[in-house]
């Protein structure tokens, strides 16, 4: 019996050492990764199972009959001793993987204890905004080109969406597949639409060029529908720590067109033992703080300077102005920072290697990130009265009854409200004009927290039809912004959000069903002020 083991020992350690020295051409590329195991293994196709079946259409290229070798490092990531299992493929995807970069992206020093899970998070949503960047619509009237279809609850899907969902990730799952992924999207309509899947894969390969085949794009996409790619459902177990994406937040902001200013994000959060502890925000069209955009009405409209400029051909490396576009991103216990994307970009680049240094000093230093504190609670800056409320374009969505009016009179006084320009997404007024708060700015997605968190607006509010619940990709990732740089966010009754059943082994989405819609500010007497103000309004209604 000793004899055999040593056999069998002997034959698995020079089995193992051909594996690690085997050239790159021995991996299969885009095929599914093998079962998770402690040992490096070879598995034919018929170590599939069954349950992956259903989400191979016809319609998808063949793969190849054998699966990735791989083996298993334990690692330290936030903090956890946890296995990684590290492919050994020449595939596209490896090339996403942060840990291929030659240097590290510059962080605040209080980001340190995370420092992982924050630089795959920002290699995440940066990839996913370069995508999305580059197929927002020039404007609203060219928005019909891009390609949108319609889900059952009515709101639209674009091509933006999927490339974004899969970089996004394909680039978290390559660092962490062990986690668990929860995404808006998922791939059936591309499945059933060759040409629909066609213009994604194009997407994505302009940004990234021949980092994803197409079977790896629907692969990654469906990462976040709990199909793991490789073998099985990710529902199997309960994971302690979950990824929440929504690819594009604010999708009809995003189809308003760039020059418009049409507003939307990517959204991600890291829930760990139902806390977020990282949220991300990439807004590409945000103007950043102080610069003229942030004054116009609709907020974010484009200068003429700013459209000619973008009409001059420019690095094909280089796709974020220095006028617009950053990155929130917040670590639980260790603030709230801001970050242009342009010089994300840079330092991007330069810890891939892809820059020369001087082209880079004045970027890649951490005095490039902005630590955001919200506009001072205690109403000896500002008395609740004079708060700047920041809210969504579709009311028939986010306040259908006109709540948030009353409200803002309550808070305001009488004359707290104007009567607007008509605007074409406004189906519920007439043609003299909608009346809407004076102090106010009204745009698409949850780049509002963004704006909250910066002192630029102080009140937020989200009361959708009743019967409606949050999906928590909608409202994690503004949370823990919001929170890490001194706000509040709660239900409309002033009670907290519960983020602990959020994965688990039926991968719940939704908020808990208490939560009828929620109330976002800076905190303390505003907060007070919202909510008692909403108290009194939902009496009168």
């Amino acid at each position: 019996m000793m004899m055999a083991a040593t056999i069998l020992f002997r034959r698995s350690l020079i089995s193992m050492v051909a594996l690690l020295l085997a050239p790159p051409s021995l991996a299969f590329s885009g095929a599914f990764r093998g079962v998770v195991t402690r040992n490096i293994l070879i598995a034919t196709s018929n170590s599939l199972p069954s349950s992956s079946q259903p989400y191979v259409s016809s319609n998808r290229p063949s793969v190849h009959p054998f699966i990735l070798s791989h083996r298993a490092l334990t690692v330290i990531r936030g903090g956890d001793q946890q296995n990684l299992e590290v492919h050994h493929s020449s595939s596209s995807s490896s090339q996403l993987n942060a840990r291929s970069s030659s240097s590290s992206i510059p962080l605040p020093e209080s980001f340190e204890e995370r420092k992982e899970d924050v630089e795959v998070a920002l290699r995440s949503v940066f990839a996913a905004c370069r995508v999305t960047r580059h197929v927002q619509p020039i404007t609203s009237s060219s928005s019909k080109s891009i390609g949108v279809i319609s889900k059952q609850d009515a709101s639209p899907v674009t091509i933006g969406d999927f490339a974004s969902q899969a970089l996004a990730l394909q680039i978290l799952h390559d660092d962490f597949p062990s986690d668990m992924f929860i995404a808006e999207e998922g791939s059936d309509a591309l499945q059933k639409d060759e040409d629909l899947l066609r213009r994604v894969w194009e997407a994505t390969n302009h940004v990234h060029e021949g980092l994803l085949d197409r079977e790896q794009l629907l692969s990654a996409i469906d990462y976040g529908q709990g199909v793991d790619g490789s073998n099985q459902s990710t529902s199997t177990g309960l994971k302690r720590r979950v990824w929440c994406l929504d690819p594009i937040d604010g999708t009809k902001g995003f189809l308003r067109g760039r020059v418009e200013g049409g507003q939307y994000c990517v959204a991600l959060s890291l829930i760990e033992d139902g806390e977020p502890v990282l949220s991300v925000l990439g807004c590409p069209n945000l103007p950043l703080p102080s610069t003229p955009a942030t004054t116009t009405i609709p907020y974010g409209l484009w200068s003429n300077e700013e459209v000619e400029e973008s009409e001059v051909e420019h690095n094909p490396s280089t796709m974020f102005s220095t006028t617009r576009g950053c990155m929130f991103v917040a670590v639980r216990g260790c603030g709230c920072y801001e970050i242009p994307l342009h010089v994300m970009e840079e330092n991007v680049h330069t810890a891939k290697g892809e820059n020369d240094e001087s082209t880079t000093n004045n970027v890649s230093s951490t005095s490039s990130w902005t630590q955001l504190h919200v506009t001072p609670n205690d109403g000896t800056s500002k008395p609740p009265s004079q708060a700047k409320f920041c809210l969504g374009v579709e009311r028939g969505f986010s306040d259908p009854n006109g709540t948030v009016l009353k409200i803002a009179q309550t808070i305001h006084g009488p004359d707290a409200l104007t009567t607007a320009p008509h605007n074409d997404d406004d189906h519920d007024v007439d043609d003299g004009g909608v009346q809407d708060i004076k102090n106010s700015i009204r745009m698409d997605g949850q780049g509002k927290y963004g704006l909250l968190s910066r002192g630029d607006a102080e009140c937020f509010l989200r009361l959708p039809k009743a019967g409606y619940i949050d999906w928590v990709w909608d409202v994690a990732p503004g949370y823990l912004i919001l929170k890490e740089a001194g706000g509040t966010m709660t239900d409309v009754h002033g009670r907290p959000i519960d983020f602990s059943e959020i994965g688990g082994l039926e991968r719940r989405a939704k908020l808990p069903d208490y939560v009828k819609g929620i109330l976002g500010s800076c905190g303390g007497v505003f907060h007070e002020a919202l909510v008692e103000a909403h108290s009194k309004v939902e009496q009168i209604l």
